[in-house]
């Protein structure tokens, strides 16, 4: 009995100690962290999930949740859900902080910012 036991041990170990390449292009590796685009310029070339925090303030509404946001470099659009809008009016004029990251349509080349979080800069 114990050597079947001892045999099953053994047997197993294998399964339990598997040795992983950490190299280049591993999967399942942690990732460095991708740079934060602070401009819209940066922005517009920045790659697809790359995180951002853009100050400017926003030009105009494109749709329910789609906005025409600008800083000194240039304009972008930015999708913010109903949620992570301030609880506070504001304007074209108002100077907004806006976190998020840079997303992509799948059928489209133009970027735009996918905000998690606007606050107004006072």
């Amino acid at each position: 009995m114990k050597n079947r036991i001892l045999l099953a041990c053994f047997l197993a170990m294998p399964l339990l100690a598997q040795a992983q390449f950490t190299g280049p292009g591993a999967s399942g590796t942690a990732q460095a962290p991708l740079a934060t685009a602070t401009t819209v310029a940066a922005a517009h070339k920045a790659a697809v999930d790359t995180p951002v925090v853009l100050e400017g303030h926003i030009k105009r509404q494109i749709s329910r949740e789609r906005f025409e946001f600008a800083d000194a470099t240039g304009t972008i659009v930015v999708e913010i859900d109903d949620e992570d809008l301030p609880h506070e009016r504001f304007d074209d004029t108002t100077p907004l902080r806006i976190k998020g990251e840079v997303d992509r349509r799948w059928n489209q080349r133009q970027r735009y910012i996918d905000v998690s979080s606007v606050q107004i800069i006072r």
